[in-house]
Order: C-alpha cells, then sequence, then structure tokens
C-alpha cells in the first residue's frame, strides 16, 4: 500500500462530509426476482470479479507487475453503483470477501519454509527473505481491487460507502461469516491509514490560501460564499481583517487542517521567500531587490539544501563519539561550533568511500557513522533553528516536491537501501513506521519516497519556499552594474496557474543554484531511423502499447537495447506479460562493468534473474527463457521503415530483425537547455557534451560553485553525486558558502 489514490481531493477533504446517497449510475438492468433473474446476476457478478480484481503476482515480479487497466476497476464500480438492493450489494460483497481472499496454500508453502529456515543455521537474510514472502502470501486479493479504485476519481468515496453498505448488510445479517470480518477489517485499515491525522496539518489560512479553502471555511460559518474571481480578495480580507498584526495582540486567527493530496498554495503565485523582515509577495523581483539565492529543481538537492538555508544548523552533539578517530579528535577541536562555519576541506581530508566527493563523504559519516559496515549508530549531529541565520531563496520545480521521483512507477523499488533515501532529521525509517509502511529487502518504493520527500518539505516548514508547476526557460546574466555587489542572474520561465493554463515570470537572483537531476533527456543512439514512430526510449509506451493491445504476445518481438536497469525492468516487464523479447547490448555478458556483477543477489534477485537470462540465452536454444533471445555485444546500426532493425554482431556481420518495437534505454542526459550553450561551456571538457558520469559540471569540490561562473552552483549528478546519500554533502558545501556571502554582503 503506498500513500493514498487522487480520489483524496479537495473536494472531498474540506471538511469530509457525505451527502445523502445520490441516485445510483446507470448499472445492469437487475431483477429481485428469484429464478432466472438471480441465477444470471449471479454468473454475472462472478464473471465480474474475475474481471475485476487482480491476481496476485509472483512474489519475484511484484514489483514489475503493472497496474491494471483502469477501465478494470471502473466496472466494478459501475457495476455496484447499479445493484438497487441491499440484498444485491450484500452478495457480491460476500462473494468477493469469500473468493478473492487470502491464499491460504500459499501461506502454508510460506510458513513451512519459515519454520525449517528457523530450525536451521542459515543467514538471517535468508530468513528475512522467507518471512518476507510469508507477509506477502498473507495479503489478500480483493486489497489490490481496493487499492487501484482509491486512484480512480472519487474512488476513496466509493470505497467509504462501500464499507458503509458493508456495515449495513452485516447488522441486517445479510451477508455473515470471518471472510466478511475480515475483508471488513482490512477496509477499515486502508481508509484509516489514508485519512490518518498524520496527513492533516494546521495551516494559518492567509493571503495565500486557495480562494476554495476559504469557501469551505465560510460555508461552515455561515458567511456568504463566494461567487467570483472579483469577490475574491474582499473574501479574503473578510477572514484576515481579524488577525493580528502584532505578536502579543489579541485576534481572531483563521486556520484548517488540510489532507496532503490538497492544493498547497494559490496556483500562479510565486510566494515570497522567508526573510527575516517579511515583504510582499511577489510574482517577478526587481533588479535592485534580488532574491539571494534561486535553486532550480525540487528533488532531494533541492530540498536539502532548501532545509539547510532555512536556518537550520548543524552542530555536533557534545557526547558524541564518532568510530573514525581521525574524524572525531577534529570534530572534538571545534566543539560547540556550527558545522556550516567550520573548515570542510580539514574536516573531510583522509575520509574515503563510495564517493569520490570529500564533503559527501563528510556529511555522510556524520549521518550515517558507520552503514557502509552494516552498523546501525545514530547520527552524531544536533540540529538547531536559528532564524536570523536563514538565507532567503526560492525553489523552483516542474512538480511537486520529490522532482522526478514522482515520476517513478510507484511499485518500483530503490536501487539504494531505503535508509540511505532520507534527509537530514527525519529518517525515512521512522517516517515509515509512522506512515505505517515497511522496506521491503531492506529497500524503498519509488511511491514513497516520493510521498515522503513531499511530506519531508511540509514537515519541515519549507513550503512557503517552494514554486512548484514552474517551469524555467532561460538563465541570463545582467549587464552588470556599479552599484551591484556581484554578479546578476535574470531567472525568467513559465508557471501554470490552478486553471492549467501558463504565465510567464521573471526573477532576478544573486546565486543561481542547478539542482535538476539527470532525468530530463533519454540518452540517444545517435543512428539513423532513430526518429521512426515505433522506436521510443521510456519503458512507459510499452506499458501503454499492452495496456491498449496494440502489442500482444502473438506480435513481433520487442527490441530493448541496453544493459543497465532500466533495461533490465523493460524485460522484466515485458517477460510478464508473456512478450516475445530480443535484447541487445553492446558489452560481453561476464564483463564485470555490468552493473548486474555490482549488485548482491540476495537484495537483488529480480535483476540477478535478467542477468541470467542474458547469459544462459546468448544463442537460441532451447531453455526456460522461451520467448528471449539475449544478443551480446550487439550494436544497433540503422532502423529501417517496415519496422525492420539492422544489427551488427561481434564479427561484423549484419543482422535484420522484423520488430513490434523497439526500446532504447542506455541512460539519460540533464536538460540545461536554459543555460546559454546548454550549459557545456560548465562542464569539465567543454569541447565535450555535459555529461553527468563522464563529463559533469566543474566545481570547487569544498564550496560546489562552479569554477567557470560565479554565483553559479551545481548539485547532485551535475555534479557527479549520483546517489541520494551523497548528494546532500554538496548542499552541505553550497549552503556553508552561500551562508558567508551573505555574512560579508554589506549593508
Amino acid at each position: 500500500m503506498r500513500g493514498f489514490g487522487p480520489g483524496l481531493t479537495a473536494r472531498n477533504l474540506l471538511p469530509l462530509r457525505f451527502a445523502p446517497r445520490p441516485p445510483r449510475p446507470p448499472g445492469p438492468l437487475l431483477s429481485s426476482r428469484p429464478a432466472a433473474g438471480a441465477s444470471s446476476l449471479t454468473r454475472a457478478m462472478d464473471d465480474l470479479l474475475r474481471r475485476a480484481v487482480p491476481p496476485t503476482p509472483a512474489y519475484e515480479l511484484r514489483e514489475k507487475t503493472p497496474a491494471p487497466a483502469e477501465g478494470q476497476c471502473a466496472d466494478f464500480v459501475s457495476f455496484y453503483g447499479g445493484l438497487t438492493e441491499a440484498a444485491q450489494r450484500a452478495e457480491l460483497l460476500g462473494r468477493l470477501a469469500q473468493g478473492f481472499g487470502v491464499d491460504h496454500g500459499q501461506v502454508a508453502e510460506q510458513s513451512a519454509g519459515v519454520l525449517q529456515l528457523r530450525e536451521q543455521p542459515r543467514e538471517a537474510a535468508v530468513l528475512l527473505q522467507a518471512e518476507d514472502r510469508l507477509r506477502y502470501a498473507l495479503v489478500p486479493r480483493y486489497r489490490g481491487l481496493f487499492h487501484h479504485i482509491s486512484k480512480l476519481d472519487g474512488g476513496v468515496r466509493f470505497l467509504v460507502r462501500l464499507r458503509a453498505d458493508l456495515l449495513e448488510a452485516q447488522a441486517l445479517k445479510l451477508v455473515e461469516g470471518p471472510h466478511v470480518r475480515e475483508m471488513n477489517g482490512v477496509l477499515k485499515s486502508m481508509l484509516s491509514e489514508w485519512f490518518s491525522s498524520g496527513f492533516l496539518n494546521l495551516e494559518r489560512v492567509t493571503w495565500h490560501s486557495p480562494c476554495e479553502v476559504l469557501q469551505k471555511i465560510s460555508h461552515r460559518e455561515g458567511a456568504a460564499p463566494v461567487r467570483d474571481r472579483g469577490a475574491e480578495q474582499n473574501h479574503h480580507r473578510h477572514l484576515l481583517l481579524h488577525q493580528p498584526h502584532t505578536a502579543g495582540t489579541a485576534g481572531r486567527r483563521a486556520g484548517n487542517f488540510p489532507h496532503q493530496a490538497c492544493p498547497q498554495g494559490a496556483a500562479g503565485q510565486l510566494p515570497a521567500p522567508a526573510m527575516s523582515k517579511p515583504k510582499k509577495d511577489r510574482v517577478s523581483t526587481s533588479r535592485s531587490d534580488p532574491v539571494p539565492v534561486v535553486i532550480i529543481g525540487n528533488g532531494p538537492s533541492g530540498i536539502c539544501l532548501s532545509y539547510l538555508l532555512s536556518g537550520h544548523m548543524p552542530y555536533v552533539k557534545p557526547d558524541a563519539a564518532h568510530p573514525h578517530p581521525l574524524l572525531h579528535r577534529k570534530l572534538a577541536e571545534a566543539s560547540g561550533r556550527c558545522l556550516l562555519d567550520q573548515d570542510l576541506d580539514y574536516l573531510s581530508e583522509g575520509l574515503e568511500g563510495r564517493s569520490q566527493s570529500p564533503v559527501a563523504l563528510l556529511f555522510d559519516a556524520l549521518l550515517r557513522p558507520d552503514t557502509d559496515f552494516g552498523g546501525t549508530a545514530d547520527s552524531v549531529l544536533s540540529w538547531k533553528r536559528q532564524k536570523e541565520r536563514a538565507v532567503p531563496h526560492l525553489v523552483l520545480g516542474r512538480g511537486p516536491p520529490g522532482g522526478a521521483w514522482h515520476a517513478i512507477e510507484g511499485s518500483m523499488v530503490t536501487l539504494s537501501q531505503g535508509e540511505w533515501m532520507g534527509l537530514p532529521d527525519l529518517q525515512l525509517k521512522d517516517w515509515m513506521r509512522r506512515k505505517r509502511r515497511g522496506l521491503r529487502n531492506s529497500r524503498a518504493t519509488a511511491g514513497d519516497v516520493a510521498h515522503y520527500y513531499r511530506d519531508y518539505v511540509t514537515q519541515k516548514g519549507l513550503s512557503h519556499s517552494f514554486v512548484p508547476g514552474a517551469l524555467v526557460t532561460g538563465v541570463e546574466m545582467g549587464t552588470p552594474q556599479p552599484k551591484d555587489a556581484g554578479p546578476l542572474f535574470q531567472v525568467s520561465g513559465m508557471l501554470t496557474t490552478k486553471d492549467r493554463g501558463q504565465r510567464p515570470f521573471s526573477l532576478w537572483a544573486r546565486n543561481v543554484v542547478l539542482a535538476t537531476g539527470t532525468f530530463d533527456n533519454p540518452a540517444r543512439l545517435g543512428i539513423p531511423g532513430e526518429d521512426l514512430p515505433y522506436v521510443h526510449h521510456e519503458l512507459s509506451v510499452l506499458e501503454a502499447a499492452t495496456r491498449a493491445g496494440t502489442i500482444t504476445p502473438a506480435s513481433d518481438p520487442v527490441l530493448i537495447v541496453g544493459a543497465g536497469l532500466s533495461a533490465a525492468d523493460a524485460v522484466l516487464y515485458a517477460r510478464h506479460c508473456g512478450l516475445p523479447v530480443i535484447h541487445a547490448f553492446r558489452r560481453p555478458v561476464d564483463d564485470p562493468g555490468l552493473v548486474f556483477n555490482q549488485l548482491p543477489k540476495m537484495l537483488y534477485p529480480e535483476y540477478h534473474k535478467v542477468h541470467q537470462m542474458m547469459r544462459e540465452q546468448s544463442v537460441p536454444s532451447p531453455s526456460p527463457y522461451e520467448g528471449y533471445r539475449s544478443l551480446p555485444q550487439h550494436r544497433p546500426l540503422l532502423f529501417k521503415e517496415g519496422q525492420q532493425a539492422v544489427l551488427c554482431d561481434p564479427h561484423g556481420h549484419h543482422q535484420v530483425l522484423g520488430v513490434s518495437l523497439v526500446l532504447v534505454l542506455i541512460g539519460s542526459h540533464p536538460d540545461l537547455s536554459f543555460l546559454p550553450g546548454a550549459g557545456t561551456s560548465l562542464a569539465t571538457d567543454p569541447e565535450q557534451p555535459l555529461s553527468t558520469k563522464r563529463n559533469p559540471v566543474e566545481v570547487d569540490p569544498f564550496t560546489y560553485e562552479s569554477t567557470r561562473q560565479e554565483g553559479l552552483y551545481a548539485l547532485g549528478p551535475l555534479a557527479g553525486d549520483n546517489f541520494v546519500r551523497f548528494v546532500q554533502g554538496g548542499a552541505l558545501a553550497a549552503a556553508s558558502s552561500l551562508l558567508r556571502k551573505e555574512t560579508r554582503k554589506p549593508p
């Protein structure tokens, strides 16, 4: 279970009140006569449940299985809506509970496996995986149906009413039994999780509150609702006039408890950054009053930097004992001093680890002292809020906080361990425990990670600095003027409004931080025919084609190009759908550089399964992997009209293959088209295209400021840090540099 469905909207939750049951939508014409009509109704119910309730995938494919077509869940909702009598609804719910619950055979088998492992001296990881299989077997099939219904528009409201019908049927003895009671408990648990108080936040009603929120409040207070946009400002004024203007003044404050799914601010507005002295909100800033820092990108890098710039200062705990002796001695030399004010070069000297960035290794060592050795020691840092040291800033992002994590299929699991995905002062495992979620083989799902990042911004009070829906189209250096204290940047772009319209914005900033990540532009082969309509660069295209039925097991093979994790995901998905696959990649299968050779088999069984298929199916031969063919050391040369791909084998011979679809999954590049020359002048080698792996932005390793442009910073993959646990070090270095600039800035 991850997060909540899109059925949780502001309309449903502010406040949560259900009107009397409306007339049910048109559904099947049903009769309550007990003879032939009842028999046909029973058959219709059974047929519906077989189609609508998603099957439970095999444990190994649980994270790669596509979601069922939306129409299947909608069919259930429509059919249920057409049942006019309580007895008919009770009959359907009884059949759902009885026939689509837990597979008791699987439970018995997995239980026996756990008991057997407990009696044998095996590694703890093997037992934990067996226990995870048992937990997976204990999930009833109808839970998947409820989960997917929750994603429909109004789906959660439907499930609330469904449970009300279930309780009514139990009270009237229309349906009984342990299976029904169990389903009621499962549904109750799901609804309790979605409507947990943990998703509610007390927010002050201000000038930025959406008009819809104010209408809800005024309705509850008996005030006149807002009837048009022209009355919006008067309505705001009605609610805000009674707020105190100074601390200690008695007065009435308006507030509300919004759900996480509700809009967080007035669409189309750029909020003013947090400042020591409040200023009027603005869509644009002038050259004479620039924003100190504009962060482009609202993923983990941008969120972490925003947290540090908002006045959250890291200090080493007085009684902390770091396991690294040299680092412990250095930290003791500056006891009681904020980490941002210390010499990061000196502190990070001598540290070694999985990153090339010394500050990334330092911050990681302080947050997770012995994690690389399997330890669970607590962070040696404590955090103090010092508002007077906050640096005003704005964080611009195309979507909600979390960046590209919201674009990844939510059931996918992270490559890194779950504990390494956390941000400062809020461990992911603690957040998941409060949300009653759990890790899968020590890894988190992309959906949970995206939800965590969005929740982090809210819980840490950073929302006022974040501007979702902002697409940056240009960053230019302003012409220097004598009164300027340093370089100024003009950041321009388009802002998506609440009505899906767009309007331009323009900001002046003293510093710009690039934190856009690397998932914007898929890497291309650069060969003829790559723009033909059957050649694609995203897995989502294959998912859409299988759901639409344009590609089936009877189609020509799908050609997947690449040997990374994205290509492996595509292979797993295609195999799950029964599609024939040709898998081509340029390296030999035993190349130590392949990512599969760097992943522990115990933690990543699905990827090692793909690697095994790549090795065993490198030549056509009978094997368990019918419909899959591996072509190592093959290079695509061109794609021809008529859906034909020409490949070159290791001996230089050409092969022409008929295919239904081509997926080129060989990585991605950042999109810095808003910079002059797409940012190539900032790269380590300005003569080559900018690449996060081979040619990143050249930055000072202890400030992350560009060595080629003063006032311009780069974080995360753009600077060569490709894992969340290490991007935070770049944020620490940048925050330390920006704080020093603000301290030196003349009044």
